[in-house]
């Protein structure tokens, strides 16, 4: 199963620059499981659907325990923090692997007219076939290759494996 996830474009490279390894949340759905695929919605200004990644794990903790993590992988500043969970005791961390950006973007205007999606207020289900369908957009399918943290190229046969599911 796969989830379109709209985030703000600084926290996006953060993420492909393996920099936010932790996407944080108010809320969680129980059916957003460990091996899942989250697709990547850059909201503005980019508005496009740039990239994905396996989902690793899913907690939910109190703030002052989730802000220790978000602080070390979290890639946002304190006041940010606790700006966002405002009126929470407790929050989500979504734990990211194999973070890629797409060679080719998927705009929101080929996400609507090509796909039937709008971008997600938050987050939403997509389905499988739109998923595959998506990535090959993105070039995914395509055999792309992502830079590992040692500048090396290696393939992310795991998004690939979960494309092709």
């Amino acid at each position: 199963m796969a989830y379109l996830f709209s985030i703000k474009p600084e926290y996006c490279t953060q993420i492909f620059d393996g920099l936010k390894t932790v996407e944080l949340r108010r809320r969680v759905s129980p059916k957003i499981r460990v091996g899942s695929l989250m697709m990547i919605y850059e909201t503005m200004p980019t508005k496009a659907l740039t990239g994905a990644a396996i989902i690793t794990s899913v907690n939910a903790m109190p703030l002052c325990q989730l802000w220790a993590l978000a602080e070390r992988e979290g890639g946002i500043m304190r006041e940010a923090f606790f700006n966002y969970f405002q009126g929470l005791e407790n929050g989500f961390a979504i734990s990211l692997g194999s973070a890629i950006r797409f060679p080719t973007p998927v705009l929101l205007a080929e996400m609507t007219e090509e796909y039937g999606l709008q971008a997600p207020q938050s987050y939403r289900e997509i389905p499988d076939h739109l998923t595959a369908a998506l990535l090959r957009h993105g070039q995914i399918l395509a055999g792309h290759q992502r830079s590992d943290t040692c500048g090396g190229r290696q393939s992310d046969s795991g998004l690939l494996r979960l494309a092709a599911a």
